[in-house]
């Protein structure tokens, strides 16, 4: 729960007017955050260690002693794992009564995480979302329109809360087929268009063929985008396209990019952030703990991306520090146009399909501006039915995971598929059955 030194801190000082506090935020001085950052993290660790059972018994087991943490550092190895969100119970976590829930859309297993939030922690995630949104030109009389799935997902509500503080018109389309969006969309005007990298970049396609509309911005998040998919999505509309990094974990607004595009500006008033075991050049994995819940807190939060916190002040003139450029996850899950999958997904797919053999992979490529889900097969037998193998698979992803389907019709991204014979794929004593082979991932510059 937020401390009442940093909660008048944000009223008093800075206010809750996006115009207000983006005047304000360049002569804040970082000692300054990184006090209030301090005072935040050792309420929280009380607050938890309070009201929840999952900490008091981690606490507990390991000799932890709230009353003497000043700084995340010496907690020691202690961290919150997602395994142990998605498979204790959630009323271990909880300290406060929920008022709304959202599950995470990645994971390597097929059981979701539940993620509880109460109406106030919205509200404070959407004034911040909403300054940064203001840095990037957003204003009152701007017309805005999301993309985003609202299936159990966070990242609509988080638009919602910042258009909310801002006063903008805002239409939450969903995700629908980017030509039905587009046909419905011209004449409303939008001018800032929020939604997924594959989603935008197909509507980009469509824009090319059929003709664009004046907008101010793009904002994409909920996968990872390519510089050459940026770059193509701005010259087909002439305007910019900015990233925000979130997890449903944090409510989708760990960070945004400002218009200089060099990385993503943090929130620093609600996380402390920390990169666990990092190399020589600071690399290392991102954790957070939030700062400004009372219903779900998260100590510690292994957030399985490997990233750096950027330390220089950015030209733009906000005083918070930036993350860096995600270079990989620390888990087997990878975004692609095809959704947040993992390996699990294709064990599926692949099951008890006559003449596969043990082994197979499933690269994830870019010969273009569209991700290509490549199924590597091994047959046991060259007069196997390729088309029937195909077919059946694309029975299953139709039947069994409608939302991936539902990209593929979409155009978001291609399936393809080689051949080749029984023991070609291993080449050494592990073979990994999820590879990410794209260009490199622009997450910031």
């Amino acid at each position: 729960m937020i401390h009442p030194i940093a909660q008048w801190f944000e009223k008093v000082l800075v206010g809750y007017s996006p115009r207000r506090t983006a005047a304000i935020a360049p002569y804040i001085p970082q000692a300054l955050m990184d006090q209030l950052q301090h005072i935040g993290f050792r309420h929280q660790l009380k607050y938890v260690n309070a009201r929840s059972k999952f900490y008091r018994e981690r606490f507990a087991e390991l000799g932890i002693n709230v009353n003497r943490i000043t700084h995340p550092s010496q907690m020691g190895s202690f961290f919150t794992y997602a395994e142990e969100v998605r498979q204790r119970p959630s009323e271990d976590f909880l300290c406060a009564k929920p008022q709304i829930a959202f599950e995470t859309t990645g994971t390597t297993s097929a059981i979701p995480k539940r993620i509880y939030f109460s109406n106030e922690e919205m509200d404070i995630v959407g004034r911040f979302a909403a300054v940064g949104m203001w840095n990037l030109g957003l204003r009152p009389d701007d017309r805005l329109v999301s993309a985003f799935d609202y299936s159990f997902w966070v990242s609509g509500p988080t638009i919602r809360a910042a258009t909310n503080v801002i006063g903008c018109f805002h239409v939450e389309a969903g995700k629908i087929d980017p030509m039905e969006f587009y046909e419905r969309s011209r004449s409303y005007n939008f001018n800032v268009i929020v939604g997924e990298p594959s989603w935008l970049m197909r509507l980009s396609e469509i824009a090319e063929r059929e003709g664009i509309w004046p907008v101010k911005f793009f904002l994409a998040g909920g996968e990872n985008m390519t510089e050459q998919t940026r770059e193509y999505i701005e010259q087909v509309w002439q305007s910019n396209v900015y990233l925000n990094y979130g997890q449903t974990e944090a409510f989708g607004a760990l960070g945004l990019e400002c218009p200089e595009k060099r990385g993503y500006h943090l929130n620093e008033l609600n996380f402390f952030y920390e990169i666990a075991d990092p190399d020589e050049d600071g690399y290392g994995k991102l954790a957070y703990t939030t700062l400004s819940r009372k219903v779900m807190p998260l100590v510690r939060y292994h957030a399985n991306d490997v990233t750096r916190i950027i330390e220089e002040r950015c030209p733009c003139g906000l005083p918070s520090r930036m993350l860096a450029k995600v270079r990989c996850r620390a888990d087997e899950m990878i975004v692609c146009g095809m959704g947040n999958i993992s390996p699990w997904i294709f064990e599926q797919l692949l099951r008890d399909i006559d003449g596969i053999g043990d082994d197979w992979q499933v690269a994830i490529v870019r010969p273009g501006i569209k991700d290509v889900v490549e199924f590597r097969i091994e047959t046991t037998d060259s007069s196997v039915d390729r088309q029937t193998i195909e077919k059946t698979i694309e029975q299953r992803l139709q039947k069994d995971f409608p939302d991936f389907w539902k990209n593929k019709i979409m155009g978001l991204y291609d399936l393809a598929f080689s051949y080749s014979r029984v023991g070609s794929l291993r080449t050494g004593r592990k073979l990994l059955r999820l590879v990410d082979q794209r260009e490199q991932l622009l997450f910031s510059r």
